[in-house]
């Protein structure tokens, strides 16, 4: 064999590999993040605008099959811009939501309040990637990423 076709077989080889991992870590993220089968139930949703405005969607109705992205749509009344980026990834990249928009440093961002330590974990998925638990509490805060959506609320590294 050539040194050409032994340097492309490896190169195609390294990029198999690469797109095998985003794949398996794309579905493993997705399959810890989303419950096989969910029952429906109530979910606790917080919109921080940034500005000192805090609502509270509190015991608000799922099906057993909605995400957060298609929640947040119903509960501000389509008031949300998004750009949605198709196939592989299928997700929206929420850029504004009741007017209020995204601007350099500050950003929509999920939070995932944890349960057994009482602290807010950045969302490691995207809002379509999040199908909703009976019970879960899920935010989204406009303001510099790492701040809790909540002033004052103890942050986590992730949830345990």
């Amino acid at each position: 064999m050539s040194s050409h076709r032994l340097f492309y077989l490896a190169l195609g080889l390294i990029v198999l590999g690469m797109v095998s991992a985003q794949l398996g870590a794309y579905y493993y993220l997705h399959r810890l993040y989303s419950p096989a089968a969910s029952q429906g139930g109530t979910v606790n949703t917080l919109i921080n605008y940034g500005n000192s405005t805090i609502k509270w969607y509190n015991q608000t109705s799922i099906s057993g099959s909605e995400n957060f992205y298609d929640l947040t749509v119903s509960l501000v009344g389509g008031n949300i811009e998004a750009q949605f980026y198709g196939p592989p990834l299928n997700e929206h990249f929420v850029t504004a939501i009741n007017g209020v928009k995204n601007h350099s440093p500050y950003f929509w961002t999920i939070w995932i309040l944890c349960q057994r330590q009482n602290a807010w974990e950045v969302s490691p998925v995207g809002a379509d990637a999040i199908l909703l638990e009976n019970g879960q509490t899920l935010a989204w805060a406009y303001g510099i990423p790492d701040h809790s959506p909540v002033p004052g609320a103890r942050t986590a590294d992730s949830c345990s």
